[in-house]
């Protein structure tokens, strides 16, 4: 071959290499682009997965955090139809959550209602993901604690006194300051609901009053004092307001009243049953006691008292409402209690409780329903209770 014409073969592949290179690195560039749109996709496909169950697990733990911590005290007054909205609530993981609870049952269930929840959860402020879960909840009264007496207790009793020193009455009296907020039908009841009159001792001139001042009633048993209805005393003792370790000796519990609201986070706030126009008035809480309680000082307050030990009252309890003791009562104080008392006196038979000094116990229908709006607890519906609404 002459060189004239290696010389034009070589001109001929060089033309040639230029533009396949060029193809080459165009190909290769959009390949790149399509691999880095294809991973950028699929990196914001995975932060929405991510942001969406952020928001479904918000709604979830929002919902929980309602029925767990439930509203006694606004809830109680929606009619069936009336609804609620909770404001944005902010879980620890910065997720937020709000709910609106919407009371759906026609007002003739007994002792339990039902409400609709539907909460919306959001992955954070400023977050547009949002997930929507309805739930379905019952609310459960402890409609069967109260009240056949205005003392009920299994085992023994020592009553002991003259005259007003020490009083037991049956008869249904409103509080003093009441009147207006009791209805006028009351019914009386026994003084004294006892499992065997023989474990009944008196000493001196007590009064004991009601229809009739005492009762002996065969059936008491141990469940009556851990079993309401469909709930039980652990139900209530574990979604109590107030929770106190066993073995205290209770300081001086009164209202406490802060820039015009009832401070109900404070421990020894107990309401305030004597001023209908105070803060504390409609504070009714549920106050357990893990364990013997002590009472040595002065006591004020409301709403139903459950001591899972001994209860012994040495100085002044001034108390509204329904108080429950698992273990023995002594009573050498002064005690002023409205409402009601019941005793189990220890799971076995033998134990005593005892009321001395000045100790009145007075049955109040009035005091004890007040009381008893409270004894409720708040449960998902059995089965299936919630399901997600897609928007």
């Amino acid at each position: 071959m002459m060189p004239e014409d290696l010389i034009r073969r070589a001109r001929r592949l060089d033309g040639f290499a230029i533009p396949a290179a060029v193809f080459v690195i165009v190909v290769l560039t959009l390949l790149a682009l399509s691999g880095l749109y294809i991973a950028r996709s699929n990196a914001t496909a995975n932060v929405g997965v991510r942001l969406s169950l952020k928001a479904l697990y918000a709604a979830d733990a929002g919902a929980t955090q309602v029925i767990g911590t439930w509203d006694r005290a606004q809830l109680l007054l929606l009619n069936p139809g009336d609804s609620v909205v909770t404001a944005w609530q902010t879980l620890p993981d910065g997720s937020q959550y709000r709910t609106s609870i919407l009371r759906v049952d026609d007002d003739l269930s007994g002792s339990e209602t039902l409400f609709r929840l539907r909460t919306v959860g959001r992955p954070g402020e400023g977050r547009t993901a949002q997930r929507v879960l309805v739930n379905m909840v019952r609310v459960v009264r402890a409609d069967l604690m109260c009240c056949e007496a205005a003392i009920k207790l299994k085992g023994q009793l020592r009553v002991q006194g003259t005259g007003a020193g020490v009083k037991i009455s049956g008869i249904d009296t409103p509080p003093t300051t009441w009147g207006p907020y009791c209805p006028a039908d009351r019914t009386d009841i026994p003084g004294v609901s006892i499992q065997d009159s023989d474990a009944l001792e008196i000493l001196g001139t007590p009064i004991l009053e009601g229809t009739p001042p005492v009762l002996e009633d065969t059936t008491i048993v141990s469940d009556d004092f851990v079993q309401f209805g469909e709930l039980t005393y652990t139900d209530l003792a574990r979604l109590a307001e107030k929770q106190i370790p066993g073995g205290q000796v209770l300081p001086d519990i009164a209202p406490i009243v802060a820039a015009g609201r009832c401070a109900e986070w404070e421990p020894t706030n107990w309401g305030d049953p004597g001023n209908p126009a105070s803060p504390c008035w409609d504070y009714m809480p549920v106050i357990h006691v893990d364990g013997d309680l002590h009472i040595s000082g002065n006591v004020y307050g409301q709403g139903i008292l459950l001591v899972d030990g001994n209860l012994a009252v040495t100085g002044t309890f001034d108390f509204f409402g329904i108080v429950v003791v698992q273990g023995e009562a002594d009573f050498r104080g002064t005690t002023s209690l409205n409402g009601s008392l019941l005793v189990r006196n220890g799971a076995t038979s033998g134990e005593e409780a005892s009321l001395r000094g000045g100790t009145t116990i007075q049955y109040s229908s009035c005091a004890a329903a007040r009381a008893l709006s409270m004894a409720l607890v708040a449960q998902p519906l059995s089965g299936r209770n919630w399901f997600e609404v897609l928007e």
